[in-house]
Formats: C-alpha cells, sequence, structure tokens
C-alpha cells in the first residue's frame, strides 16, 4: 500500500490568552469535491405556499409525525383542504425544515457550560453580569460555528439542502452518512477504515458485477475526495421531470459555482435516491442528459415500474400496516397520508408526481381483477393501463373516480366535473404516459440498489405485506329495502362513500326517487387486503430492479419509509460509494 498523506497540523492557543485550550488546526491537501446528493421519496419534501415571501405558509412538514397531525383534523385535514392546499400551482419547496448541523455538539456544550452562570446571576439581580457573560457566550458560539471543519470546508447542512427533506425519515440518516464520509480531524473517517476489517452485513444478490469488499488500497483511494452531503427536496406534487430538471440545475450550475466561490472545484456528483427519488435521478440521467455528471447512482426502494399501491390508495386510502397499540405513532402517520379514497383522490387527481408511481405497462398485465358475483372473472391491464384503468372513466373500479376528484363543487355541477375529469385525462396523457416511456428500462451505467421483502415469502409479517395485484370480490346485496342513495351526476350510479375502508357499492337498476326498493338492485365489492411480499408500499416485482441493469443489487427484510435508518442498508450504501470512486482515477 502506498504510503499515506498525511494533513499538515498546527496547534494554537485560542483568545484569549487566559484560555489555555489548545486546538488544532489542519492545513488539508487539495481534494476533489464529490458532492452526494440525497433524494427523498414522495411526500418526503418539506413544502410551503408559493408566495414569495420568506415566512409563507408551511403546508407539508416532516420534522415528527406531530407536524402533519393537521391533516388528521376531520375539517382542517379533509378532502377539500387538500384539494386546496396540496396544489402543485400553489407550493413550493421549505428549507426551513428541522436539521441537525455539524457544529450542534459543540455550540449544545457552551450553552451546558454558560447556562448555570447565566441563570445564577439572573437570581441574584445582576443583569450588567449577564449581559457579559452571554456576550461571552454568543461569541464563543459564534466562532463555534466559524471553525468547524465541515461547515468551513462544505458551508452549513441548511446551505446544502437538508432542511428541505423531511427530517423524520432522513434526518439521522444523513447526519450519520456526513460523519462516516467526513472526519473532523483531517484523517480518514474510522468508518471507511472499518470497512477494510468488516465483511458487508448483506448478501449481494446473484448476478451483481462486484463484491463491495475492498483492500487497504481501494479505501485508501478515497482519501483524494471529499465528500460533501447535499439533499435535494423537491415539489413531489409536480411531475418528476420538472423535478428532474431542478436536479440537473443543481448538478450542472448550482454546484459547480457554490464549490468555485468556495475556491474549491466540483465536476461530478453521486446520487443516492429513496423511493419516488430514483425516477427523477433516472429522468435526469437517462432523459434529458444527466448521466456524464454522475460518477453513480444509489437506490433504495424504488416502485422501478410502478406500484399497485398507487391504485389502492386511491379506491380505499392509506393501507395501515401498523397496529395503534405497538406502533401507535406510525399507524397515525400512515392515515395522514390520506384515510380514504376522497382524500387521495382530490390530491393525486390534480399531482402529476404521485400519478406517477402508478404501475406502468413495464410492470407487467393482469395486476387488476376483479370477480363478480356470478363468479365471473376479468382482469386488467390487457395491454395498455393508461386506457383500461386510468382513463376508464365509466368503470366504477377506474383509478380516479371522477365523483371525488374535486370535493369543492359541492353542487355537482356536470360542466364542473366534466372539466375536472378533462384536466386529469391530460395530466395523464402529457405527464405521466410520457414521463414512463422516457425512463422505461433505463438507468445509469453505474448504478446500485436494494430493496425490501420478507425473508419467509410463505408466511410474510404484517408489515411487508405489499399490493402486488389489486382484486375486487363481489356478492349480491339483499338487505337494502328503504336505504336512501345520495346519487351524483356523471357518477355512474355509484355511492358517494366508502362502506368501511375497502368497499363499494355499485347499482344495477333504478327504482324510485332515489330510494332502493328491489333486494337485488346493488352490488358490493370488496378490495381484499395485500398479500404480496415487499417492503409494504412497492412489491417484490417492481423494487426488484433486472440485474442486468445494474452494478450490485440486494435484498433484505426493510420497510418503505425507514428504509434508510436499517444499518444494513448503510453499509450497502458506504460501500457503494466507494465502489463507484474506485472507478474514478
Amino acid at each position: 500500500m502506498s504510503e499515506k498523506k498525511q494533513p499538515e497540523q498546527f496547534q494554537y492557543n485560542t483568545v484569549p490568552t487566559s484560555d489555555n485550550t489548545l486546538h488544532t488546526l489542519f492545513i488539508e491537501n487539495k481534494r476533489l469535491i464529490v458532492p452526494v446528493i440525497f433524494i427523498p421519496g414522495v411526500m418526503g419534501s418539506n413544502l410551503k405556499e408559493k408566495t414569495g415571501k420568506i415566512n409563507s405558509k408551511i403546508v407539508w412538514r416532516l420534522d415528527g409525525s406531530s407536524s402533519l397531525l393537521g391533516w388528521a383534523m376531520p375539517f382542517y385535514g379533509g378532502a377539500s383542504a387538500r384539494k386546496l392546499e396540496l396544489d402543485p400551482d400553489k407550493t413550493m419547496v421549505d428549507n426551513r425544515g428541522k436539521i441537525v448541523e455539524a457544529f450542534d455538539a459543540e455550540v449544545a456544550r457552551i450553552r451546558k457550560e454558560y447556562n448555570p452562570k447565566i441563570a445564577l446571576y439572573r437570581r441574584n439581580h445582576q443583569y450588567n453580569e449577564v449581559m457579559n457573560i452571554e456576550k461571552e457566550r454568543n461569541e464563543k458560539i459564534k466562532k463555534a460555528k466559524e471553525n468547524n471543519p465541515e461547515n468551513r470546508l462544505f458551508g452549513s447542512r441548511r446551505a446544502r439542502g437538508w432542511g428541505t427533506v423531511g427530517y423524520m425519515s432522513y434526518g439521522e440518516f444523513l447526519d450519520k452518512l456526513q460523519n462516516s464520509l467526513f472526519a473532523t480531524n483531517g484523517q480518514m473517517p474510522k468508518v471507511l477504515q472499518d470497512l477494510i476489517k468488516k465483511e458487508p452485513m448483506f448478501k449481494l444478490d446473484e448476478g451483481s458485477k462486484t463484491s463491495l469488499k475492498f483492500k487497504d488500497e481501494q479505501i485508501e483511494h478515497c482519501n483524494q475526495f471529499y465528500f460533501p452531503v447535499h439533499a435535494m427536496g423537491y415539489n413531489w406534487l409536480e411531475s418528476n421531470g420538472t423535478s428532474a430538471n431542478a436536479l440537473k440545475r443543481l448538478v450542472e450550475v448550482t454546484l459547480p459555482n457554490y464549490y468555485k466561490k468556495r475556491g474549491q472545484k466540483c465536476d461530478k456528483v453521486i446520487l443516492i435516491t429513496h423511493s419516488m427519488g430514483g425516477l427523477v435521478a433516472r429522468y435526469y440521467t437517462q432523459a434529458i442528459k444527466g448521466s456524464a455528471k454522475v460518477y453513480g447512482v444509489i437506490h433504495g426502494v424504488q416502485p422501478a415500474t410502478g406500484a399497485v399501491a398507487a391504485y389502492t390508495r386511491m379506491k380505499r386510502g392509506t393501507e395501515v400496516n401498523s397496529t395503534f397499540f405497538k406502533k401507535p405513532i406510525d399507524a397515525i402517520a400512515e392515515n395522514i397520508l390520506g384515510k380514504d379514497a376522497a382524500e387521495m383522490t382530490a390530491v393525486c387527481a390534480q399531482a402529476p408526481g404521485p400519478l406517477q408511481l402508478l404501475p406502468t405497462p413495464q410492470y407487467g398485465k393482469y395486476w387488476l381483477t376483479i370477480k363478480t358475483p356470478n363468479g365471473e372473472k376479468e382482469s386488467y391491464p390487457k395491454s395498455d393501463p393508461y386506457k383500461e384503468i386510468y382513463l376508464a372513466k365509466d368503470k366504477w373500479w377506474c383509478a380516479c373516480e371522477p365523483h371525488l376528484i374535486n370535493p369543492c363543487n359541492v353542487l355537482n355541477d356536470k360542466e364542473q366535473m366534466s372539466i375536472d375529469w378533462q384536466s386529469y385525462k391530460d395530466i395523464i396523457n402529457n405527464h405521466v404516459k410520457s414521463f414512463n416511456q422516457s425512463i422505461a428500462n433505463k438507468y445509469h451505467p453505474n448504478t446500485y440498489a436494494f430493496f425490501g421483502i420478507d425473508k419467509d415469502p410463505d408466511n410474510i409479517e404484517r408489515t411487508f405485506l405489499t399490493y402486488n395485484s389489486a382484486f375486487w370480490r363481489g356478492k349480491k346485496v339483499d338487505k337494502l329495502n328503504l336505504i336512501k342513495i345520495k346519487l351524483l351526476h356523471g357518477s355512474n350510479n355509484r355511492f358517494n362513500r366508502h362502506i368501511g375502508d375497502q368497499k363499494r357499492l355499485v347499482l344495477n337498476e333504478l327504482h324510485g326517487s332515489r330510494t332502493l326498493k328491489s333486494e337485488n338492485g346493488a352490488e358490493e365489492y370488496t378490495l381484499s387486503s395485500a398479500n404480496g411480499n415487499g417492503d409494504g408500499t412497492v412489491s417484490q416485482r417492481s423494487g426488484q430492479i433486472p440485474i442486468e441493469y445494474l452494478t450490485a443489487r440486494m435484498h433484505f427484510p426493510v420497510e418503505h419509509e425507514p428504509a434508510y435508518k436499517s444499518k444494513i442498508s448503510q453499509d450497502f450504501t458506504l460501500r457503494a460509494i466507494v465502489d463507484i470512486m474506485n472507478k474514478v482515477k
């Protein structure tokens, strides 16, 4: 192994000279800046009102589970509120979210040292002393921030976009990743060094083109680079194509200028994605020619060909895999995303991003089945999911029920319903279909991926049960005498309500004035619960990207939302970064 280049270092006394604490100043060897950009999943970015004001209203904030509780309120968080506020044209990315700065620990130590003294002086009414000691404390805090090695080299974490992504899902991972890639003492981070001694925490899938096991010189090679961690939140209500263009500006314009002003060079990046963020990265690298600016891509739990859950959620709301008794916060959070079809449809019908998660033609045929009370079965799509499922307006099982698109249209005005449907139709044709076609079976040539499934496919735990397909089972309803039925114009004789969270009532014939008197005038269809293997959201069928497109792939039991909180996925991600950089000479 070649001799390791150590940074020069000097010790010096701080000012004032009465403070005998010694600090070490490192003069770093020149290294190439390789930004590691994290791209979150759907609903994983913080949003605010698009007003142009710095303090504009928070719309979607993921500092913690309690940050979103407003959306669980029956009035504030209902379908109408979602329609009005979660609008791609009225929202933008918000960088004010909770983060952990590199200097937070040192600032906390200084506050702990000074705050008892300040409290004592206040109790004794020695207000001049309070002012003096607060001034001294604040000066130390200021210097701690300015002199923090990571902050000095890369800028603050907020400046690197960490506040744009949900702390609840990603904050701890980003902090751990940055600490694994940068040591404040100027040496190789211990976590990186330990990759030589430790075996991977995972087994790669057969067909992977690398082992992700390293020798000394391969780890030492990384000492030529700096890896500042950036995050790119995006407006997940907009098309992922729009978000990909934002990524293009970040990679090709913003970051080179940012580091040039800091006297450093930045040419290419590494992308790490979660869920839908993978679609953003694929569109950037493959559809708008960003591949040459990216050393490599790491995908986590990506719905590579879409997710049946995107369909079922528009029909029944978000599936709740957590129990209120064991995981109450998780269960509440899952409900917040949209507890029924009305809430989910009100948002998704106007938002290209979520609609681009619907199963693509590459997902395959026949993932939707309807079984009538007579036992007859019909499965879709036979060839075209856009025409047969997403735009099948006259079918009760279509993805988007026309009467749920606009909850503000309380009078069910036919003309307004027609306008709303046309708007949804335009999104499917102009943004969803074309987007899916542009990235179909296309990946960066140096791509690493992991996906989640239960290790026992014959006894899948509840948290891993995933919709691999959707199955509606029908039965005759024979006890509907005198039930009042509120019919909607243009709703194809559907009830404007859900019975339970997975059921639909469909009228076969009308009798009397909005009153069903025939015992056999309706059918009840129940959407079966998820029973396939996956991560709770993305099925194995979509998450398991064909190995021929990848450099390395692995799977393990991990749930969708907390995918990057796992030590296994973190180990895979770090090793993938090292492997990517060993191809850079």
